[in-house]
């Protein structure tokens, strides 16, 4: 059997992802104990890891036989690490943290064989404070070599950052973090999708939240091409594609699964196009049935895992929804489990450095709130544990139903038939939603931010409108706008022949 030291230079050696990745955790010869590995591994840090190149073992060879250090040992190692497969990532990761735990041992034993040297030596020839000073450095250096990032003052950021700024030209990126286009609004007000950040998204059944992810979803594999993985411990994957291709092609999710749509040019055509757009991310988006098994740690395995089939070290995560996500230990309140959960994407997150977006539901309270009655909205602390969640986030986002500009818009529609301008047998089911963002770290702007968006029910879309303004007290020229859309875009159907606003 391959020892953990071979199987480790065998996948570097195979796969320069796997090595760039075990440099950021800390590989490095001193990690090794044979003379042999320790030159291999220098070797190969420093002549592959800033090249796209994989390691080229034959050339290898002939620049160690130029160095004179191509010896017979160095030969068979390099022979048995060959045949090695690479590892997964996690799996790397776990080997690496082994060497790291071996060294740590060799080191403190080594220590306590100073300590009790010095405490038997009848000759004590060093001061006990200065002894016991170089001890304590010596432990320091073992917890520097077990952690995975090295620790380092503000100097290292202060020396680069300058170069940081005079590279910046017209071309670069405003936004922080991934695209979210053609979410405009929402991605101008979060800067993106930024690695690392833990985003929630609270509301009530029914109020479009995983239409909306999934959106958020297709949006950023689209735009980044980064692998996306959404999970769903309500629908199936089935259910879920057929959401993504209906808001697509425009085709409501029966029509996709009853409907004889090759027989009907119209449909014929949505389809077509709806087809074209999922192509262009079919390998970045994956939808996952959740599991009682999927907790925190299975999700971390299935990140590196693809972030590995990839080639990349991007990734993008997606919960839905927050309070059905299990984990190792079955708690009786619901609140303690949630706790758990949050905390647990939050330090994912950072550890994965990816966005994490997940959606919380509101509890009884909070669907109240959610209504035409009440004179006050839900927040983020009307979910079950949501005081814990708002903590753990850095975004922190609650959509309802806007019964104000809903109204108003079915009564401008209501009118429209009255007066015989549209069909009345063809009227969508709609709602007006408003987005508050309610907590937003390094927010490029302040205020309060709220994005309003049409949406409409059967296509299982949300179509971004605007910023509402909370001082606006009449809402006809906005309603008006929304129905020149939906009458331009085949939502609403003109019974005179004309555009009618």
């Amino acid at each position: 059997m391959d020892s953990v030291e071979i199987k480790i230079i065998g996948s570097i050696l195979k796969d320069r992802f796997l090595l760039l990745n075990a440099i950021k955790i800390g590989l490095s010869k001193d990690l090794f104990d044979q003379n042999e590995q320790k030159v291999l591994i220098d070797y190969i840090i420093k002549n592959y890891s800033q090249v796209k190149e994989t390691t080229d073992i034959d050339m290898m060879k002939l620049n160690l036989e130029e160095q004179s250090i191509y010896t017979k040992k160095m030969e068979e190692l390099i022979e048995e690490s060959s045949t090695v497969e690479p590892v997964s990532l996690e799996v790397l990761i776990g080997y690496i943290e082994v060497l790291k735990r071996k060294r740590a041992e060799k080191e403190l034993f080594s220590i306590s064989q100073k300590i009790r040297e010095y405490i038997e030596s009848k000759y004590k020839k060093e001061n006990l404070t200065e002894f016991a000073g170089n001890i304590i450095n010596e432990i320091r250096n073992i917890i520097q070599g077990r952690t995975k990032k090295m620790i380092k003052p503000i100097r290292t950021h202060l020396i680069t950052f300058p170069s940081e700024i005079e590279s910046r030209d017209s071309n670069t990126p405003t936004i922080l973090g991934y695209s979210i286009e053609p979410y405009h609004l929402l991605t101008e007000s979060l800067s993106g999708a930024r690695r690392g950040f833990y985003y929630a998204l609270a509301g009530a059944p029914r109020r479009g939240k995983t239409n909306f992810m999934l959106k958020i979803a297709s949006h950023i594999a689209d735009n980044e091409r980064v692998p996306v993985l959404y999970y769903s411990w309500e629908q199936t994957s089935r259910v879920l594609f057929l959401r993504i291709f209906s808001q697509e092609s425009l085709i409501p999710p029966y029509l996709l699964e009853t409907g004889n749509i090759i027989n009907d040019p119209n449909l014929t055509k949505r389809f077509n196009s709806g087809y074209a757009k999922i192509e262009k991310y079919m390998n970045y988006l994956y939808l996952i049935e959740g599991g009682r098994e999927d907790t925190v740690n299975k999700i971390r395995s299935h990140a590196f895992s693809v972030m590995q089939e990839n080639g990349t070290d991007k990734v993008v995560i997606i919960i839905d929804y927050l309070q059905k996500m299990p984990t190792t230990i079955l708690y009786q309140d619901l609140a303690q489990q949630v706790d758990e959960v949050s905390g647990g994407i939050a330090n994912l997150s950072l550890e994965l450095n990816c966005p994490i977006f997940a959606i919380s539901s509101f509890d009884k309270e909070g669907v109240k709130l959610d209504s035409g009655n009440s004179k006050t909205r839900p927040t983020i602390f009307n979910c079950t544990g949501g005081g814990d969640i708002e903590y753990d986030t850095d975004v922190a986002m609650v959509i309802i139903k806007d019964f104000k500009d809903t109204n108003a818009l079915g009564e401008k529609i209501s009118n429209a038939i009255k007066e015989g301008r549209i069909d009345p047998n063809q009227i969508p089911h709609f709602e007006i939603l408003d987005l508050y963002i309610d907590k937003n770290r390094d927010a490029p702007f302040g205020g309060n931010i709220i994005i309003q968006y049409l949406f409409l029910i059967e296509d299982n879309n949300l179509i971004e409108l605007g910023y509402k303004d909370l001082e606006e007290k009449h809402t006809y020229a906005k309603v008006s706008q929304i129905f020149e859309w939906m009458m331009d875009n085949g939502y609403l159907i003109n019974m005179r022949g004309k555009k009618e606003v």
